[in-house]
C-alpha cells in the first residue's frame, strides 16, 4: 500500500507494524510530530501499544529499558539534547543487551543552540554499542525500522539501535512511501521472546548489577556483538529483498564507482544530490561514482577499503565534526580504513547546512580541479558582523575598541527591549515583563528552554539589557545556583532571576529546581505555566489539567496536575506564590516579595495560551480571571510556613464557565464537568484548612 507520508508519518507506520508493546518519549523539535502520529494511532485504535508520558528524555530511555527489561518489545525516538541527556541508560540499555530501537530527527547538539540537521547528535555515541541506520528517504526510515528491530533483538546481537532520518529534511517532508502488509512484517519479524532479560516470579535472575572484575570481559562481549551485527544486518537485509521486494545490498551501497576517478561518500539526504549529479557528470564523459554509507555502526571498514581500493581521489561529505582530529567524523572513519596506500582523500565538511544540487556541483568541480587533498568547510563559517551584534550593548565594545563606559540602564527602563515575537494572544511574554519590570541593572536573567526563550534571544539578537544566560532545558536551576555563588565570590551583588515554562521547572528541570531551593540560593524563579509543552506542539506535561486534551493525551489527561507550589513549600524556608498576568499588581506585588525575600522564592504564574488551550486570542485575560474566579487557578502565598489565600468579594463562579470556552476541555461529559468541580471545590477548602491552621504563626 502507497501512502504519502512524512518522515514522522513513516515513523509511526513503521512501529505500527513491528507490534511494539511500550513505548516513551519525551517531546523535542523535530521529532515530536512523530510522537504525535503515535498517539493518534493509539487512540484511533490501530496500535495496541501502552505510551508513558515521561518527564524527560532521561526518563523515557529509563521507561523503555525498564520495560524491555522485563521482556518486551519497546521505541523511544528523539533528537538532539533529548538524546544526550539519555547518554547514561543508553550505555546502561547496551551493556544490559537490551535491545530498544530509537528513531532519531537528527539535529544539531549543544549550545548555543541549532535546528538544522547534521549528525553530531548520535555520532557523539558511536563508542556506546548502539547500531546506527541513516536513512536517505522517507521508504528507507520504514524499512530501517523494520530491519533494526529484526537484527537488535538477534540473540547474536541484542543491542539498542537508532534509525537516523535527518530533522525537517526527511521528518517534515512528505513523499509516497510503500507502507509493507502486517502478514508479511510478521513473518520477517517474529514476536520477541528474550532469553536474557525478563522477569519470572519462578525463575528469578538479577539485570545490571555491579560486574567490577569482570567488567573487562563484558565489554568484550559488547564488541564482539558488534562485529557480529554485520552478517546478522546482511542476514536480514537479504530477506527482506527477498520478502519486500525493495534491494539492500548491505551496509554500503556503490553507484557507478568501478572506473571512477572520483568517488564520493555520503550518507542521509544528500546522497540523492549526488546520485543525481553523477548520473549529469557521466553524461559529461567525467567518470564519478558514488558510495553511500547505510549503516554507520557497526561501520564497514572491509566494505569501504574494497570499494575504495585504487579510485585516485575520494571525497566525503560530512555533516559531523570530530574537534581534535582533522576533518569530519565520516573522513576520520574512512581514513582509518584505507590506511597509507590509498589515492587522495579529501573533506567536505557541511554540517547542517542545506546543499542544493548547484552548491554541490561547485564542490565537485572545486574537487575535481585540486591537485592535492583538502580539507574544507562548506559556505560562511564566521561572521564577524553578526558577532558584533551580541548581546546589547555590547556591540558598542567591540565596534569600538577602547570604549570604557558603556551605556547603562536608566531608572524606570525595562529590563526586555520592544519587538519580541510571540503568538498572538500570548500572555506569557506579558506575564515576563511584569515581573522584569521590578527589577534593575543589578539583574543577571537565565531562562530554560521554551517559548519565551525563542522569543527573547535568537543569535545575533537578544532582548534583554541586563546580562542574560541560556544553559541547558534540564539544569538551568544547577546552573543558577553556580551563578548565585559565583557573583557572591566576585562581591557584585546582582539579583539572580530565573524563568521556565512547566517543562522546564514542573518535569524535565524539576530535579535541579529543587536541589537549588534545598541549598537555599537566593534565586528568584518564575514559572510561566502554560499547562503543555506548547513549544513543540501541544503535548502532555505534568503541569496539564485533569481531563485536559493534548496532542499525546488525546481523550484527556488521566492523572491530576503536579501540584508545584506544595513541592516548592515542602522545602520549608522559601518563599512562594500563585500570579496571574488577569491581576498585575498583585503579580508584581508578589515579584517584589521574592526579590526581597533574602531566600529562594518561587511565583508560579498561570499563562493562558491560545493555541494549544484552543480560544480566540483576545480572550486570554478574561480566561485568566475566569481560572481565579473558579478557583482552578487560586491566588495564595506561601513563607516560610505561613499561607495566605487572596479571596475576592465576588461569588465563585463555577468551574464549567472556565472550561466550556476552551477547545482543550471541549469533549467533557456533563459528569466530568462535574468531577473536576467537585476536585476544584475540595483542593479549594484543602488550601483554607491549610491558611487556617498557620493563622498566628
Amino acid at each position: 500500500m502507497e501512502l504519502y507520508l512524512s518522515g514522522s508519518e513513516s515513523v509511526a507506520q513503521a512501529v505500527k507494524l513491528c507490534r511494539v508493546d511500550v513505548m516513551s518519549a519525551y517531546p523535542i523539535t523535530p521529532n515530536t510530530p512523530a510522537l504525535a502520529a503515535l498517539s493518534d494511532l493509539i487512540r484511533d485504535g490501530e496500535m495496541d501499544t501502552v505510551s508513558v508520558n515521561a518527564e524527560s528524555e532521561l526518563g523515557s530511555m529509563l521507561i523503555c529499558s525498564g520495560a524491555s527489561s522485563a521482556g518486551v518489545r519497546t521505541f523511544n525516538c528523539t533528537a538532539a539534547q533529548g538524546l544526550a541527556l539519555m547518554k547514561e541508560p543508553l550505555w546502561m540499555a547496551s551493556g544490559m543487551a537490551l535491545p530498544v530501537v530509537l528513531a532519531v530527527a537528527s539535529r544539531q547538539l549543544g549550545s548555543p543552540q541549532g535546528l538544522l540537521s547534521d549528525f553530531s547528535d548520535c555520532f557523539s555515541e558511536r563508542d556506546a554499542s548502539i547500531i546506527q541506520y541513516v536513512c536517505e528517504n522517507n521508504q528507507e526510515v520504514v524499512d530501517n525500522l523494520i530491519v533494526a528491530y529484526r537484527v537488535s533483538e538477534h540473540q547474536k546481537v541484542l543491542l539498542p539501535a537508532f534509525v537516523i532520518y535527518e530533522g525537517f529534511r526527511l521528518s517534515h517532508s512528505y513523499e509516497l512511501v510503500e507502507i509493507p502488509d502486517r502478514e508479511l512484517v510478521d513473518d520477517f519479524l517474529p514476536k520477541y521472546q528474550p532469553k536474557h532479560a525478563f522477569v519470572d516470579a519462578d525463575y528469578p535472575i538479577t539485570q545490571g548489577a555491579g560486574a567490577f572484575a569482570h567488567y573487562y570481559g563484558l565489554k568484550f562481549q559488547q564488541y564482539r556483538a558488534m562485529l557480529d551485527a554485520r552478517d546478522v544486518i546482511l542476514e536480514a537485509y537479504k530477506d527482506f529483498t527477498n520478502i519486500f521486494g525493495r534491494t539492500y545490498p548491505g551496509l554500503i551501497e556503490t553507484y557507478r564507482t568501478k572506473d571512477a576517478e572520483l568517488v564520493i561518500v555520503g550518507m542521509g539526504t544528500v546522497v540523492s544530490i549526488l546520485r543525481e549529479l553523477v548520473d549529469d557528470y557521466r553524461q559529461k564523459g567525467r567518470k564519478i561514482g558514488l558510495l553511500k554509507i547505510r549503516v554507520f555502526r557497526p561501520f564497514p571498514e572491509e566494505e569501504i577499503a574494497n570499494a575504495l581500493a585504487g579510485v585516485p581521489h575520494t571525497l566525503v561529505i560530512d555533516r559531523a565534526v570530530t574537534p581534535g582530529r582533522r576533518g569530519g567524523i565520516s573522513y576520520v572513519e574512512i581514513s582509518s580504513c584505507l590506511g597509507g596506500d590509498a589515492g587522495k582523500l579529501s573533506n567536505y565538511i557541511i554540517g547542517g547546512n542545506d546543499i542544493s544540487v548547484e552548491e554541490m556541483g561547485e564542490i565537485i568541480e572545486e574537487t575535481l580541479d585540486a591537485k592535492e587533498a583538502f580539507i574544507k568547510w562548506h559556505g560562511e563559517v564566521f561572521d564577524e558582523g553578526a558577532a558584533k551584534l551580541i548581546g546589547y550593548p555590547n556591540y558598542v565594545a567591540l565596534a569600538e575598541k577602547g570604549v570604557k563606559n558603556l551605556p547603562t540602564l536608566q531608572d524606570g527602563e525595562p529590563i526586555m527591549a520592544q519587538g519580541t515575537t510571540t503568538c498572538a494572544g500570548c500572555l506569557s511574554l506579558p506575564a515576563l515583563r511584569l515581573a522584569l519590570s521590578e527589577f534593575d541593572k543589578d539583574t543577571v536573567v537565565t531562562n530554560n528552554s521554551g517559548c519565551l526563550m525563542a522569543a527573547s534571544a535568537i543569535y545575533p539578537i537578544t532582548a534583554f539589557k541586563v546580562p542574560h544566560i541560556f544553559y541547558t532545558y534540564s539544569n538551568a536551576g544547577a546552573a543558577a545556583s553556580g551563578l548565585e555563588v559565583a557573583l557572591k565570590r566576585l562581591g557584585k551583588d546582582m539579583k539572580v532571576f530565573l524563568f521556565g515554562g512547566d517543562g522546564g521547572m514542573f518535569d524535565i528541570g524539576l530535579q535541579t529546581f529543587s536541589a537549588a531551593l534545598e541549598r537555599g540560593h537566593e534565586i528568584v524563579f518564575m514559572c510561566y505555566d502554560n499547562e503543555a509543552y506548547m513549544n513543540t506542539g501541544v503535548q502532555r506535561s505534568g503541569s496539564t489539567p485533569w481531563l485536559s486534551k493534548t496532542k499525546t493525551t488525546p481523550f484527556g489527561k488521566m492523572e491530576k496536575k503536579k501540584n508545584l507550589m506544595k513541592i516548592v513549600e515542602a522545602h520549608g524556608n522559601v518563599y512562594a506564590a500563585t500570579a496571574s498576568p488577569a491581576y498585575p499588581q498583585d503579580l508584581m506585588k508578589k515579584i517584589r516579595k521574592a526579590k526581597e525575600a533574602k531566600k529562594p522564592a518561587f511565583i508560579h504564574i498561570q499563562c493562558p495560551c491560545p493555541t494549544g488551550w484552543e480560544f480566540p486570542d483576545e480572550k486570554g485575560i478574561e480566561i485568566a480571571r475566569l481560572a481565579v474566579e473558579t478557583n482552578m487557578f487560586p491566588l495564595y502565598e506561601y513563607n516560610s510556613g505561613v499561607v495566605k489565600v487572596r479571596k475576592s468579594r465576588k461569588k465563585k463562579k463555577p468551574v464549567e464557565a472556565y472550561l466550556k470556552i476552551q477547545g482543550r476541555f471541549s469533549h467533557l461529559t456533563v459528569q466530568q464537568t462535574a468531577d473536576i468541580q467537585k476536585y476544584v471545590d475540595h483542593e479549594f477548602d484543602e488550601l483554607l484548612r491549610r491558611e487556617a491552621m498557620t493563622k498566628g504563626q
